[in-house]
């Protein structure tokens, strides 16, 4: 493995088992949590905190819903190419769901982390959160509008 993406991040993690869970590096940050299959695709997490978390897999991807966002991984390998994105600027659906609310218009000022709108799937409501600061230049969706993985839904302008 090469690594891992998030949005236009890019992770190297370093996972170790040990006795009592993973030890996982990353960014000079070191993780030490079990982990433990509640139902499939439910987790609970234990480290500093519990944490119960659902993962749907498609692929290399991982969607992770984690306290209310959805967050997507990919995992990268030696000679991969780089996944066909809309536009660098733009928050995709991350998995096939209905709008539930639109928090963005264009023009507006965001900060990363953000949340921008919200999508329904699996019975959750998912916040889609602004990868980076920026300003939003378009919203291509409205509420109650079904949407699949991968289609644009707001496109956020970098600020110079």
């Amino acid at each position: 493995m090469k690594g891992l993406r998030c949005g236009d991040e890019h992770f190297e993690p370093v996972v170790r088992e040990t006795t009592k869970g993973f030890e996982v590096s990353v960014s000079g940050k070191t993780f030490r949590f079990s982990l433990r299959e509640e139902t499939p695709g439910t987790f609970v997490l234990h480290g500093p905190r519990t944490v119960r978390f659902h993962v749907a897999r498609e692929g290399t991807t991982a969607h992770f819903f984690w306290e209310g966002a959805v967050y997507q991984l990919t995992e990268e390998r030696e000679g991969d190419r780089p996944a066909r994105r809309h536009d660098a600027g733009a928050l995709e659906a991350p998995m096939p769901g209905r709008v539930a609310a639109v928090r963005a218009e264009p023009g507006q000022r965001v900060k990363k982390g953000e949340e921008l709108l919200v999508v329904e799937a699996m019975k959750m409501e998912n916040a889609l959160r602004a990868p980076r600061d920026g300003v939003v230049r378009a919203v291509h969706v409205t509420v109650g509008e079904m949407v699949a993985p991968g289609r644009a839904l707001v496109e956020i302008e970098v600020e110079e």
